[in-house]
């Protein structure tokens, strides 16, 4: 966003860019790829641990609209696979990104005021990331065993399915009312 000095619209679009408190959702996303990497992996029920990151991604996206949830996606995807060893980097950052923004497009919708509509999407999302994940496996020709993946499946959607209404819970807290966030809608121009 390019906002010049002289321009009589420069007090307004500051208070736009500092009235959404970014600086969270950042933080948010941060703390979750942190407790995702580091703890997470220490809840393994047959084969599956809970996802936090999907509940942190599907939270700020339904809080803060689609552009905001895609790229919080993308950049904790990205610092996921950054920071633990998965192997082809850019999928999960893609996964995830479509995650924000599918549930960014939510935002502001009466239906999505309660708490069982996120917690139903942030199992659908896991469900979406991991089949996701095993589809680029089976591009990249690496054996899957179908059992396996199943398995792993159930176990984590249904592990992140209980995580989810908590962490949804604490991001609306920290974040306030829904609002979309379209930077580019603001410009110096009229």
């Amino acid at each position: 966003m390019i906002i010049s000095v002289g321009s009589s619209n420069a007090p307004a679009a500051a208070a736009i860019v500092r009235g959404p408190r970014m600086w969270m959702v950042a933080l948010m996303v941060l703390a979750a790829v942190v407790v995702q990497v580091s703890l997470m992996p220490f809840i393994d029920v047959a084969d599956g641990i809970p996802d936090v990151l999907v509940c942190v991604i599907v939270a700020v996206g339904m809080l803060r609209g689609p552009l905001v949830g895609a790229v919080a996606g993308a950049a904790g995807g990205l610092l996921v696979e950054l920071t633990s060893p998965i192997g082809t980097l850019g999928v999960l950052g893609l996964l995830y990104l479509v995650v924000g923004w599918g549930a960014g497009r939510l935002c502001g919708r009466d239906e999505m005021r309660g708490l069982l509509p996120p917690v139903v999407l942030c199992v659908i999302a896991e469900a979406g990331v991991l089949i996701g994940e095993a589809f680029v496996q089976l591009m990249l020709s690496r054996p899957l065993d179908f059992g396996d993946v199943v398995r792993s499946l159930l176990a984590s959607v249904i592990l992140t399915g209980l995580i989810a209404a908590p962490v949804v819970a604490l991001a609306r807290r920290a974040l306030g009312a829904p609002r979309v966030i379209e930077p580019f809608l603001v410009s110096g121009d009229g």
